[in-house]
């Protein structure tokens, strides 16, 4: 992508409306979250505190039998080391608490993903028709996204627990980020078969853009409220994408 475009889609975010809509999303995520937590310590059997209590048994059941690691001996017997293996173990699920929270921001500011894409084909591109994928293909593609990314983290899960290699957390984050992202923006501007088109064709260059704002989400907080500049970043490049791919198909009917 350009640096026009990059500029074009960082003007679009910076408009009051986009950034009314992202203040509001974020507070009616907080609200989830904080009705959530509300509900999870309402009584002595939430499920926050069966989380919790899982977690410390389920920790305590690793470290009881690591000990006949001398390695993990080792570690255990030092204050220093033991204090930083749990500051990654930690790390790792501080991670998953973020993610969580920008998944349920992501969602809801999907919802005014029609609103943004529009915004993008009436000010720079009123020649490329708006298509959109239909609602039976969107929730096969949310329920096959999600299964795969609920089975990489159950995969990975035993590598959380061990330094350096929890970083593996963040292979099914972006797997669900990347499509997601992708899919938002391409299921109003294409059609399915524009859309695995595209794909195909692009998909390095997508993975490329993909990365690029995913690097920007593991910024706290603010990484969390600029999602509307990826969707807007990601649009203008499909948007291009769309054009020349149904220019091309025109041209050789």
């Amino acid at each position: 992508m350009t640096n026009n475009h990059l500029g074009h889609a960082f003007d679009d975010f910076m408009s009051l409306k986009v950034l009314l809509i992202s203040i509001i999303s974020i507070i009616i995520t907080m609200t989830i979250i904080v009705g959530i937590l509300y509900l999870g310590y309402d009584n002595s059997d939430g499920i926050i505190d069966l989380l919790i209590q899982s977690y410390k048994d389920t920790t305590d059941y690793i470290f009881a039998r690591l000990e006949d690691y001398p390695v993990i001996t080792f570690i255990m017997e030092h204050k220093i080391l033991m204090l930083i293996f749990h500051f990654v173990v930690y790390f790792g699920l501080s991670i998953v608490f973020y993610y969580t929270f920008f998944i349920i921001y992501a969602f809801i500011i999907s919802l005014f993903n029609p609103l943004f894409i529009r915004h993008i084909q009436r000010k720079y591109h009123p020649e490329v028709k708006l298509k959109g994928i239909n609602i039976i293909f969107v929730l096969f593609f949310y329920t096959k996204t999600i299964f795969i990314t609920l089975i990489l983290f159950i995969v990975l899960s035993p590598a959380f627990l061990i330094p350096g290699l929890n970083l593996l957390i963040f292979l099914p984050v972006y797997y669900f980020f990347h499509k997601a992202l992708v899919f938002d923006v391409s299921s109003v501007i294409n059609n399915q078969k524009e859309y695995r088109k595209i794909k195909k064709v692009n998909w390095s260059e997508l993975k490329g853009h993909t990365i690029f704002c995913f690097f920007l989400s593991l910024i706290p907080i603010i990484g969390i409220l600029i999602y509307p500049f990826y969707i807007f970043y990601i649009g203008h490049y499909m948007m291009r994408e769309t054009k020349e791919l149904r220019e091309h198909i025109s041209f050789n009917s």
